[in-house]
């Protein structure tokens, strides 16, 4: 059987919610959300063809395990060349600032 991961949820300045799993190697969050904020116009189909990185993890979403694709730090970074580089580093900013304090002080 394959891990169920928990994920929390953060309200972002731009009025999107950004879904994060704190996993072992660090923050995952999920790349719809990532995508949602970032490149709007980008979505999961696209993902895949654009050679991006993502690890595939269950969650339950509603009353069902559901599989998402997430995104780790580096898999934002390489967005660089899809993505303007400015609005990667201020979603950057944010999840440093916002988001990975609380995993910090309450779960690592």
């Amino acid at each position: 059987m394959k891990k169920i991961w928990t994920f929390w949820e953060f309200d972002h300045t731009l009025g999107s919610a950004v879904r994060v799993i704190s996993t072992p190697l660090g923050l995952e969050i999920f790349a719809e959300d990532v995508f949602q904020i970032i490149a709007p116009e980008l979505n999961n189909e696209k993902i895949v063809p654009l050679h991006i990185q993502v690890r595939e993890r269950h969650v339950v979403l509603g009353e069902q395990i559901t599989i998402v694709k997430t995104l780790n730090s580096g898999a934002i970074y390489n967005l660089k060349g899809i993505v303007e580089e400015q609005i990667i580093k201020n979603f950057t900013q944010w999840i440093r600032s916002n988001v990975l304090p609380i995993f910090q002080k309450d779960f690592f």
